[in-house]
């Protein structure tokens, strides 16, 4: 008699909790258990699973690789593990991205071309072709224009020779330079930085500043050295430092006289607002200090 209201009210209590809404067991979870009667304080509920930190020295899957800079950051990654720690998976993992890497560039390499044939304006071998033949004519023509080119050069431009008694390379310069004056008119005015004659320039002068001049204080510390000057005194440039020879020097010459930076490639598209860096030299006060002076009708060094 006593257990039949005891297991009554069981059976009541199992058939409210089956019927309870699909929220309020929800919000079982998520309710304060310090504002619940019914709910013991000690109940926690279980923890989240902890997600791995992923490795930062792992090597990553290269076909995810979609920028320079994130292939860039692998390649070195990759390169300084396998440079400290030369195991045979790091080095493995280093040629793997570097054989990437060449194939990348074989790619571009390839694509770079087919595009340059398809697209001539930008291609630099339609202007200067690699072909011997065409060098060979091309080299003829260089020379017959600057054979018409330079005795006007030589009107308007004179040239400073530097060289010093103890310099071995001065010794093999000066005849190359001397070729200047007599095989195509330049006016060279010889200057010895520590007051020494040269056989090949018996009317040298020490170096009275000049040297300071042409340099912007800095004064010359490798020798020989040939500078070209304009004759109106608005230029000058430095044509060489050390041993060069002729067919170089006639070249610069040419190319720092008639020419803007720029205009040899693709017909000087690139260089229409070019302006040529000049050092800040008067002729006048260089010329004073040896006694020369620069006539208007017959300019001369």
């Amino acid at each position: 008699m006593c257990k039949r209201p005891r297991n009554l009210c069981l059976l009541l209590s199992v058939a409210l909790t089956l019927a309870a809404p699909a929220s309020l067991a929800a919000s079982f979870w998520e309710e304060d258990v310090w504002h619940s009667d019914d709910r013991g304080f000690l109940y926690y509920p279980p923890e989240e699973v902890k997600k791995k930190t992923p490795d930062p020295n792992a090597s990553k899957d290269l076909s995810l690789i979609l920028s320079a800079a994130e292939l860039r950051a692998e390649y070195t990654k990759r390169l300084e593990n396998a440079t400290f720690f030369p195991t045979e998976a790091n080095v493995l993992a280093f040629q793997e991205v570097n054989h990437f890497v060449q194939e990348k560039a074989a790619l571009f390499t390839d694509m770079n071309r087919r595009v340059s044939w398809q697209n001539p304006q930008f291609d630099f071998s339609t202007l200067n072709p690699a072909a011997n033949f065409a060098q060979v004519s091309l080299k003829e023509d260089r020379n017959q224009t600057r054979k018409e080119q330079l005795p006007k050069i030589a009107q308007d431009w004179g040239l400073m020779y530097f060289y010093r008694s103890d310099c071995r390379f001065c010794a093999l310069q000066s005849p190359l330079v001397k070729q200047l004056k007599s095989s195509f008119g330049f006016e060279v005015l010889a200057v010895s930085l520590d007051g020494s004659p040269n056989d090949h320039f018996p009317d040298a002068l020490p170096d009275n500043g000049v040297s300071k001049l042409l340099t912007n204080g800095l004064g010359l510390d490798r020798v020989p050295a040939l500078f070209m000057v304009k004759r109106d005194q608005s230029a000058s440039f430095l044509v060489s430092s050390g041993v060069l020879s002729l067919e170089d020097m006639l070249s610069r010459i040419q190319t720092l006289a008639l020419s803007k930076p720029g205009e040899s490639l693709f017909g000087g598209a690139q260089a229409a607002n070019s302006v040529q860096k000049t050092s800040n030299f008067s002729a006048s006060e260089a010329f004073a200090g040896f006694g020369l002076t620069t006539p208007a009708a017959s300019p001369s060094l």
